[in-house]
């Protein structure tokens, strides 16, 4: 008599429901958060203390909406986006072109100005570049050893995207970009003549897009000695840091922040782990980094457990998509990165961030059904055979 396949382990949480808790746990410490930054900001502002509570309301519920019908589409479906997907991407992202299609805000010309579509399309590049990047790298002619069949597609690609967010005053967006390039093209199989030439020319565009920007130079000397930049480009990181100095271990109390009274800039949106660390100490921040690092790690968990190589690829990018991100914006607040505006996936506010975030996850959670399915299925066949 053979020997049946082992059962999954007992006990072992499901991966779809697992990630569907620290989704919703992420999501309501948000929407808690960002009313406590927001509410006096919106009172003085606009007169309503509930403008930015209500806004990512609306867009959560939106987005769990879309979270929970993505549960049932077929995985076919989900792959066929990919190019609807990148030309409505490539469609919003040229429109900067239009006159008065975008507002400028900061210098920055990010946001859409159309009577029924706004907030951000380079949130959307993300997820494109990810459903671009996983069919791409799971074709049978997709050779990372070749420069012309396997990396200077993805590239260009890239590069598409990257000029257009860097003509509205985008260097961030463009980074995390790269990074989720770099990293998916590696786990196909990158050649490693092509990695230290990758990361030289990323560093070279970086270098040279600071340089011809005043404002990013300092930044980047605010990022280096901030005191020295006390009000200037170091007081954003200065107030993070005195927040996080007045939590303490256990916080001021929920509503109690008193960086958020006009001191820290941008409290509700990039520096919201600022403000949850004053309120609620470091074991708050410790929550929210904890169930960052409990996400990734069972996101890369379905990775490996998907049964084919598009679904590999995809569940890796999307994993990468949301710690990579995460990263970034706790290392801004921390003081470990120069500052940059790029919000905290699923905790800061944001409309046009907070739905595609809850996309990629849905599509995460997707990928989990579908990988303990086909488990289920293993064990069956091989209990029969046994």
């Amino acid at each position: 008599m053979s020997k049946a396949k082992s059962a999954p382990t007992p006990g072992r949480p499901n991966a779809q429901a697992a990630i569907t808790l620290v989704v919703l746990l992420l999501t309501v410490i948000g929407l808690i958060a960002i009313y406590a930054a927001s509410s006096l900001k919106g009172a003085q502002q606009f007169g309503d203390e509930y403008i930015f509570l209500r806004k990512q309301l609306i867009a959560a519920v939106a987005g769990f909406a879309a979270f929970f019908a993505l549960q049932r589409l077929p995985m076919k479906w989900i792959e066929h986006m990919t190019i609807p997907v990148m030309a409505v991407t490539l469609f919003l992202l040229s429109l900067i072109f239009v006159p008065g299609m975008y507002v400028k805000i900061g210098g920055a010309s990010r946001w859409l100005n159309l009577p029924f579509i706004g907030g951000q399309p380079s949130e959307l590049t993300k997820l494109a570049m990810v459903l671009f990047l996983a069919r791409n790298l799971s074709r049978d002619k997709s050779d990372m050893n070749s420069l012309s069949k396997g990396v200077l597609p993805n590239l260009a690609v890239f590069g598409v995207f990257a000029g257009l967010l860097l003509m509205q005053k985008d260097l961030g967006t463009p980074v995390l970009l790269f990074a989720i390039t770099f990293f998916m093209m590696f786990a196909a199989g990158l050649s490693r003549r092509f990695v230290l030439g990758g990361l030289g020319l990323a560093a070279s565009a970086v270098t040279f897009a600071v340089i011809f920007e005043p404002y990013r130079i300092k930044r980047i000397l605010g990022f280096l000695d901030p005191w020295s930049q006390v009000k200037g480009s170091g007081f954003q990181i200065i107030q993070s840091f005195v927040a996080f100095q007045n939590g303490g271990l256990f916080g001021v109390g929920l509503g109690e922040s008193k960086q958020k009274l006009f001191f820290l800039p941008e409290a509700h949106t990039d520096f919201i782990l600022a403000v949850i660390g004053e309120e609620l100490g470091l074991m708050g921040v410790l929550v929210v980094c904890s169930s960052f690092v409990y996400l990734t790690l069972m996101g890369f968990q379905v990775s490996v457990s998907q049964p084919t190589a598009y679904r590999r690829f995809l569940a890796f990018g999307l994993t990468t998509t949301l710690a990579v991100q995460a990263c970034i914006n706790m290392g801004v607040c921390m003081g470990l990165l120069p500052t940059k505006g790029m919000t905290l996936p699923l905790v800061s506010s944001g409309n046009s961030s907070l739905l595609v975030f809850l996309v990629i996850s849905a599509i995460l959670a997707r990928l989990a059904k579908e990988s303990a399915t086909a488990a289920e299925v293993q064990y069956t066949h091989a209990g029969e055979g046994a």
